[in-house]
């Protein structure tokens, strides 16, 4: 894989900044998101029962940064597939401690596996 290097980074940037037309932008933004959903499904497909996984890129925002492993996983109705997770102690606490979190059990059901990344 090859990679962009720093001087080459700038002259990309000030392209962009100076003289890049709506269109090229248009395509831009296409494609960073693009990339964007390619590397979800890529991290989401790594995701089986039984990963360590932390939470990102979820609404509502403060589930971000929960950490569990998964202990299912389902499909919902538009058939995205889902993680059901336990919850590590730090992160039951922190989650019981939320206004939101009332009642926590330490499991977190319905997250989508795009929303999950794998720790080591």
């Amino acid at each position: 894989m090859t990679s962009i290097t720093e001087p080459h980074v700038a002259e990309l940037a000030t392209y962009i900044r100076d003289h890049a037309t709506r269109e090229e932008l248009e395509i831009l933004q296409a494609l960073s998101k693009l990339r964007r959903e390619v590397v979800w499904t890529v991290r989401g497909s790594l995701v089986r029962i039984g990963t360590s996984v932390e939470v990102c890129n979820m609404r509502p925002k403060y589930l971000n940064g929960l950490v569990g492993v998964v202990a299912s996983t389902g499909k919902n109705r538009k058939g995205e597939t889902f993680a059901n997770l336990t919850l590590d102690a730090a992160s039951s606490a922190r989650l019981a401690k939320s206004r939101r979190g009332e009642g926590s059990t330490g499991v977190l059901e319905g997250i989508p596996l795009v929303a999950l990344s794998p720790r080591s």
